[in-house]
């Protein structure tokens, strides 16, 4: 009877975000440069528009943009619930333990020096999928070869994270040209994305979300520390490798549509585990749907607020990108997370 009704709480809470989810998509997709009201957003849905422009806003822009910002929400929450599984660690997201910056570099690499053959948009998550994956096995190879396991992981990750983002830099600093175009790319931006984006995204996020929400088994058994988990029948080196790799490609397939979008991986699992618990069946799913609200949420602040620029010949006005958005809300949750850790310590 206490199981039921524990799995009835999630079923609960996967109701409330589902709802918050809907309304704040509705939100943003009826807000914005233009803003619609709800009877004109109505009849530009249903094809039949009361100003002609205003269906191509609806179906040509911020639908699609809509469904890349809640299926790539989704993917990164995933991604870091596997990865603080493996990790054991709260702090843990896909940005700190370097798969999106391996990602990142292999992609700008790809885009700076692969001429015409880099236009082709399905061939990037391709190489950012490679550059997620190789900069996971090499984490996973350094922390296994240190006999710590999950302890090192964290570490061995933010090292490596630090020198990729050196290797980026100098990648674009050599080629300043495509500095400009890529910047926003690489903070992280929902801007400009249509159907296009939607048919590369959501192959990769069926695949990849499906394998993820299906491991709960095994991340509940690495929960219980490496010798019970061995003890179990449950071959954890493989287990933890095949983990991480699915958390690099949820990663690494969100940040070839999107950038490298930050926090939300950090943020949307913490805030199911706190919900929920820790039991990956329940944890899981809450965290994709948690992730993908706050997303949502934060492009429509992004798309909200403009920025005025003093510099002549130029635009003055600029949207903030929902990177930067991010950044803003993860930046002080993660120095909380990091004194409430401490605390808990002393």
């Amino acid at each position: 009877m206490k199981q039921r009704t524990r799995f009835r709480d999630h079923e609960k809470w996967i109701f409330i975000f589902t709802l918050l989810l809907f309304a704040i998509s509705i939100f943003n997709l009826i807000t914005g440069k233009v803003t619609l009201s709800l009877t004109e957003f109505y009849y530009a849905l249903l094809g039949n528009p009361l100003i002609d422009f205003h269906e191509k806003i609806i179906w040509n822009l911020r639908i699609p943009r809509g469904i890349v910002a809640i299926v790539a929400g989704g993917m990164l929450g995933l991604a870091g619930a596997l990865l603080q599984s493996v990790t054991r660690n709260e702090l843990a997201e896909p940005g700190i333990l370097g798969v999106t910056s391996g990602s990142v570099l292999f992609a700008v690499v790809w885009l700076t020096y692969s001429d015409g053959i880099s236009l082709s948009p399905y061939l990037l998550p391709i190489i950012s999928c490679i550059g997620g994956l190789f900069i996971t096995f090499a984490v996973f190879y350094i922390s296994s070869q240190s006999k710590l396991g999950h302890l090192q992981i964290a570490l061995v990750g933010v090292i490596l994270s630090s020198i990729l983002q050196s290797f980026t830099t100098f990648v674009l600093l050599g080629n300043q040209e495509a500095l400009g175009n890529m910047l926003l790319w690489i903070i992280g931006s929902l801007n400009g994305r249509i159907w296009i984006h939607v048919e590369i995204l959501v192959p990769i996020a069926i695949v990849s979300i499906t394998i993820g929400l299906c491991s709960a088994a095994i991340a509940n058994g690495l929960r219980l520390g490496d010798h019970q988990a061995s003890l179990i029948g449950l071959n954890v080196k493989r287990a933890r490798l095949f983990l991480l790799s699915t958390a690099a490609i949820l990663t690494a397939g969100a940040i070839s549509v999107v950038g490298a979008i930050g926090f939300i991986g950090l943020i949307g699992p913490h805030i199911a585990k706190k919900i929920v618990g820790e039991d990956a069946r329940k944890h899981f799913p809450l965290s994709a749907l948690i992730s993908s609200f706050l997303l949502v949420l934060s492009d429509a602040i992004a798309q909200s607020l403009v920025l005025t620029l003093p510099i002549e010949k130029f635009s003055s006005e600029v949207q903030l990108p929902t990177g930067a958005i991010t950044a803003l809300l993860g930046a002080p949750f993660f120095m909380y997370l990091l004194s409430n850790k401490r605390r808990r310590k002393h």
